[in-house]
């Protein structure tokens, strides 16, 4: 509720949570979880956050983020300790499990409601175990902005599953088990109360995992080659499984889905092209198995190389044809003829009748040398996760954990300004931090032999930007822990790791593509502030990164070595005037991979372009 008693956040469902470590599966229900904190949205402000605890101190965080085009989603985060529901785990020591995708909730104005059964995974890893979480709901009703004097709107989203429960289904066959499912009890409804305390009010983030978790029911993964004259010219590589949808002998429309066997189970052929040739193919031809071929065609177009079309050779017993041919047309752009495709994510290539399903999906129809992957590749956006809208960044709050005990927590926006070369020349990209993310950290750390915290937010794929925070202890002269009070800290070092990748640097050149970055400012003493407070800086701040590389903040508000088991801020020292001004970092840039000739390059051309428009000289 808001400070009036007027709820401003409301939930109700029926739940039913299966946790499981992949031996063993715990069920339980919502029953024993009660509200432990919220933040409400005001009036301009485009997110909420509901939490929940239980017995056990286990936090159930949702939150509510409203998008640019006015659309609801919910993301989900359970922190727990393994080793109350699984003896053996890992004592002490707790793990965020993330949504996998999040639940879109209709429009900011309208309140979602869903009667259907709605299943929601989250995932964590903690020391190479897999944890995983089902939430199965049914009889939802949530709306979590723009509630007015309390009341629910009348304008009402309802889930597809309800739309099309009118609409009679046809039978379909499976080659997958299916399971019964439990009816889930009930879980009474919440709305969040207003905070006893004075200080600002803000709540643990459920930032969602960037890349959904390995499918185990895809066969294992496997390579495919097109040899030619001894020479590999073409490779497939990937876990892959074919789909039909076909008619029965009792006239029926029915699916079923088949494994593609591994490399060792069939026969590659195909076609290669030589030089000035556009076309090449691939034939797999299973030793043994329901799918007698599969057939794909790739043709440079247009300067893209891209797969025209495919077509698959079923043998289905029960089908009106029982030797099933189908071929799909439907052109699919992969990449520079020069450079490799890649999808880790799951996805397909598909029409209404067939599709082939993929994960870990990696091609090259032209260009192959020495039998191996060009060194440079393009992405597919299913890796990415969603990007905010071009002048938009979210407002996040990235927290850590020691235990049930919270550490850091740091809110604002974050804008990372890259140069790159694109191909019409030395171009600047700015890549917002989105409102998807994972974020990790240690509570009890040092770095150059002082007491330190760190946070890890890891986004985009592979990028991951790392915050240090210190204090002037020094660990020769002082023995400390978690929540040992310290006078002052401040931000130490931050690092970054990122790629230039397609999807972000849409129109760089072939050359840096796929490349891996990465930057390090060391011996840092910015944004200082007191024991027991939190820094504040709603105007931006913008850090000036050596090689023309910039971070700029916005409504910044960060506090570490906190104490207890709340993200709620204690009281701000505000930023003075002379830290409205901008920064200048000193960062220590290098690339993996061979990429530092490419760095010494764009350093020399960025001073030239710098000293030419009489910019401020940064000192190196």
């Amino acid at each position: 509720m808001y400070g009036n008693n007027e709820t401003c956040i409301d939930v109700k469902m029926d739940v039913l949570f299966t946790l499981s470590d992949g031996n063993e599966t715990i069920k339980f229900d919502g029953n024993n979880f009660t509200v432990k904190s919220g933040d409400c949205a005001t009036i301009g402000e485009y997110q909420s956050i509901l939490t929940l605890t239980n017995s056990n101190s286990d936090l159930l965080s949702l939150t509510f983020n409203a998008l640019p085009d006015l659309s609801v989603n919910m993301s989900l985060m359970f922190t727990f300790a393994p080793f109350e529901f699984f003896p053996g785990s890992p004592i002490a020591t707790t793990i965020n499990l993330l949504d996998t995708g999040d639940l879109t909730l209709g429009s900011i104005a309208q309140l979602y409601q869903c009667e259907s059964s709605q299943r929601i995974a989250l995932i964590g890893v903690l020391e190479g175990t897999i944890y995983t979480l089902y939430m199965d709901m049914s009889n939802v009703q949530i709306q979590a902005l723009n509630i007015t004097n309390g009341k629910l709107s009348t304008d009402v989203f309802v889930c597809s599953a309800d739309q099309m429960t009118s609409v009679a289904q046809d039978t379909t066959v499976t080659s997958e088990p299916t399971t019964a499912t439990t009816e889930p009890p009930a879980i009474t409804e919440t709305t969040v109360g207003p905070s006893n305390g004075t200080t600002e009010k803000t709540t643990v983030p459920s930032g969602s995992s960037t890349t959904a978790p390995p499918n185990p029911s895809f066969p294992p993964k496997s390579r495919y080659e097109v040899i030619e004259n001894s020479q590999i010219c073409l490779i497939l590589e990937g876990r892959f499984q074919l789909k039909v949808t076909y008619m029965t002998k009792d006239n029926k429309t029915a699916t079923t889905t088949m494994d593609v066997p591994v490399s060792s189970d069939v026969t590659v052929t195909g076609t290669c092209a030589s030089v000035n040739e556009n076309f090449s193919g691939l034939t797999i031809t299973p030793k043994d198995a329901g799918i007698q071929s599969l057939i794909f065609n790739f043709e440079i177009m247009n300067g893209k190389s891209s797969l025209i079309s495919w077509f698959a050779n079923v043998n289905i017993s029960d089908a009106m044809e029982p030797d099933f041919n189908h071929s799909v047309t439907d052109k699919v752009n992969l990449s520079s003829p020069k450079l490799y495709y890649k999808c880790e994510n799951e996805g397909n290539f598909s029409d209404s009748t067939l599709a082939f399903m993929y994960m870990e999906l990696k091609v090259q129809a032209f260009n192959v040398e020495d039998g191996k992957f060009s060194e440079n590749g393009v992405y597919c956006e299913a890796d990415f996760g969603p990007i905010p809208a071009p002048g938009y960044s979210p407002v996040n709050i990235y927290s850590v954990l020691n235990g049930n005990n919270i550490c850091v927590v740091f809110k604002g926006s974050i804008q990372l300004y890259i140069p790159y070369i694109s191909k019409n020349g030395i171009t600047t990209e700015m890549v917002s931090l989105p409102a998807v993310y994972n974020v990790s950290g240690e509570c009890n750390t040092t770095l150059n032999g002082l007491f330190s915290q760190q946070m890890v937010i890891r986004f985009y794929d592979a990028w991951i930007l790392t915050i240090y925070f210190s204090t002037y202890k020094n660990q020769k002269t002082d023995v400390l822990s978690a929540g040992t009070p310290v006078d002052n800290y401040y931000i130490s070092q931050i690092e970054l790791k990122y790629d230039y990748n397609n999807i972000i640097f849409k129109d760089a050149v072939d050359s840096i593509l796929s490349k891996e970055m990465s930057v390090v400012a060391a011996d840092l003493r910015k944004l200082t502030t007191n024991n027991n407070k939190s820094y504040k800086c709603q105007k931006e701040t913008t850090f000036h990164l050596q090689n023309g590389l910039s971070m700029v903040t916005k409504d910044l508000q960060y506090q570490a070595f906190k104490t207890g088991d709340t993200a709620d801020f204690s009281a701000a020292v505000n930023c003075e005037k002379d830290e409205e001004r901008h920064y200048i970092l000193y960062i220590a840039i290098g690339a993996a991979g061979g990429g530092f000739l490419f760095v010494f390059v764009l350093v020399v051309i960025v001073y030239i372009i710098n000293k030419r428009r009489k910019y401020e000289q940064l000192t190196l």
